[in-house]
């Protein structure tokens, strides 16, 4: 059984619109139920699917689109808790990737941090909106930045004929609902990589802190529902039973 860090505490009524969904998903991902906001009493069920170990050196992490990225992926510039981190990728009932997690520690999570690059600056959000990394080919990735960027450098060589041996690794067993470790090779260079939610669009990486401020978990938000706190739509936010219908699941 994968057991996430407890909670303890929430963001107050006045805190950034994103630090509340961050706390609310996480909430989602501890009670392994998603409620879909579009539709009132209606929920699916998480599953929390243990996919193994990734090594970042120095906590550095790097996130993006392994097949658009090249060798230029988002590097965080808050480091994790440890150089060494549980992956688990949350299913969402119909199938859907929910979020790719990685755990850091077993500390409680009492705050929440948005990962963001040296570049970024959270102060100019607007009051819906957050920092993301891009996905274009509907496949999301963690790993070290080393890692990253060999895996799109890669990627990026083989101008999508799809004859690199992680891309044979990849879709062979990556559907909708799957996600796995991957490497070029053997050894711990190796990229965390899923579907991404509903395909392209730009996801958030929310990172939960213990009373230190070291953090114990960091997982990509793939947007599937929106949450009790917006009050304005986004174009990547929609409810999974919006979705169902305009698909004809």
């Amino acid at each position: 059984m994968i057991e996430l860090p407890e909670l303890h505490g929430r963001p107050g009524p006045t805190a950034p619109w994103w630090e509340r969904r961050a706390s609310w998903i996480y909430d989602c991902l501890l009670g392994s139920l998603l409620p879909d906001q579009g539709e009132t009493g209606i929920s699916y069920p998480l599953e929390h699917v243990l996919l193994g170990t990734l090594h970042l050196p120095g906590g550095e992490l790097a996130a993006g689109d392994p097949y658009v990225m090249g060798a230029e992926p988002l590097i965080f510039s808050r480091r994790l808790g440890a150089d060494v981190v549980e992956v688990v990728a949350t299913v969402a009932g119909d199938e859907r990737m929910a979020t790719l997690l990685l755990l850091a520690g077993s500390n409680p999570v009492c705050g929440w941090a948005m990962a963001t690059s040296a570049d970024d600056d959270v102060c100019d959000l607007a009051a819906e909106d957050y920092r993301g990394y891009p996905v274009d080919s509907g496949t999301g990735a963690l790993g070290s930045p080393a890692a990253m960027r060999r895996v799109g450098q890669a990627l990026a060589d083989d101008a999508g004929r799809m004859r690199d041996p992680l891309s044979a690794a990849i879709h062979a067993e990556i559907g909708t609902c799957s996600g796995m470790i991957a490497s070029l090779d053997e050894g711990p260079a190796a990229v965390a990589i899923c579907s991404s939610g509903w395909g392209d669009g730009d996801y958030p990486t929310w990172l939960g802190l213990d009373d230190t401020g070291a953090v114990m978990v960091a997982f990509t938000d793939f947007l599937l529902t929106s949450d009790p706190y917006q009050t304005i739509g986004h174009e990547d936010v929609m409810p999974i039973s919006w979705w169902r219908r305009l698909l004809g699941r």
